[in-house]
């Protein structure tokens, strides 16, 4: 199921009595709502707040897209005793620009030039 209960969504589409109905009793566009209940494996298996009425995924949208958290591991390789420096010295932040980050990490792309806060534990 894409949607969770208590999902900020919208709903254009048409809308059931049941969320095993056939045949739709009404139609909603553009309606601000939240997911109240989840019926998996029906026909329609959404249902939300103000009990508009049953709906299908399609007829759902986010309100806002939710945010996707990614973790990224980098193995950084000691140049000139600078991982040595930043573990006796927790205590301080490190900014470096892209050319700087490139001499460090060997990494540099020409198109994006970038700031970094790194902080090494």
């Amino acid at each position: 199921m894409k949607y969770r209960v208590g999902d900020k969504v919208i709903i254009t589409g048409e809308l059931y009595y049941s969320s095993n109905d056939t045949k739709p009793r009404s139609y909603a566009k553009d309606v601000k709502t939240t997911i109240t209940r989840i019926a998996v494996g029906s026909r329609h298996p959404y249902n939300s707040t103000g009990d508009l009425g049953w709906c299908d995924e399609k007829s759902i949208r986010y309100q806002e897209e939710p945010v996707v958290k990614k973790e990224v591991e980098i193995e950084l390789i000691d140049k000139e005793g600078l991982i040595d420096y930043l573990k006796e010295h927790e205590d301080k932040i490190v900014m470096i620009n892209a050319k700087e980050l490139k001499d460090v990490l060997g990494l540099w792309d020409r198109h994006k030039k970038c700031m970094m806060k790194m902080v090494i534990k």
